[in-house]
């Protein structure tokens, strides 16, 4: 776990770690042990293991564990002709929580967006509050990362602001207790994933959006 998930962390696993405790101090065993067990849990959700990408140029990792709820074409008013190919993955309680960048580049919009907390899987959840970054490629290309809340903790934590720089895979921020990420490409990109897919954050290529590579050439992502 790093430092940043951390600091997100504690303020859901101190209050049932000291509870836990104290329960056992004074002979409840049985829900003092639950408790610290909950708090052990808890830990697990915010987990942010290391990981390392070979990025190809021209594909578009993904930005969020889970699996892929849609891929379509979606209004973007940062992209050209106003549209994008949209590919949205579904975070759970049990995935990793951590979103990353699905490209090298530049924030040059982000924007924290008001909004309701239906759960992730209802089309509802297209108002839900969502933090907004536009990242610009240095190839001239664009990607709109979407973090959506979900209906329990509701928060999204953001490590990246206008002006920083991004490599494909960097850690971008941290959707408490899971939801929903939108990647939002060019129209015109090649979607490499489907509805049901799995994919991992800063692993998994998700689009092509520059030329074909040539013979012989692929993705490469590892966990370290």
């Amino acid at each position: 776990m790093t430092r940043r998930s951390w600091a997100v962390a504690r303020t859901y696993f101190l209050p049932p770690f000291v509870l836990g405790a104290l329960l056992l101090v004074f002979g409840q065993r049985r829900l003092g042990w639950a408790s610290l067990l909950g708090s052990l849990g808890v830990l697990a959700f915010f987990r942010d293991p290391e990981r390392r990408l070979v990025p190809e140029p021209g594909v578009a990792y993904a930005a969020a564990d889970g699996f892929v709820k849609s891929v379509d074409e979606v209004e973007e008013g940062a992209l050209p002709g106003g549209r994008g190919l949209s590919v949205s993955t579904f975070l759970s309680l049990h995935n990793v929580h951590v979103n990353r960048s699905p490209i090298k580049g530049t924030v040059s919009v982000f924007e924290e967006i008001e909004g309701g907390y239906a759960p992730a899987l209802f089309e509802s959840s297209e108002g839900n509050r969502r933090n907004r970054l536009v990242i610009e490629g240095g190839d001239g290309t664009k990607a709109v990362v979407v973090s959506k809340a979900g209906s329990i903790a509701r928060r999204i934590s953001s490590w990246v602001g206008v002006g920083d720089e991004v490599e494909a895979g960097d850690r971008i921020g941290l959707i408490h207790f899971g939801s929903r990420t939108d990647v939002i490409l060019p129209s015109g990109s090649e979607p490499l994933v489907s509805p049901g897919d799995r994919v991992l954050a800063g692993l998994t290529p998700i689009a092509r959006y520059g030329p074909a590579p040539g013979p012989g050439t692929r993705s490469e992502g590892h966990i370290g």
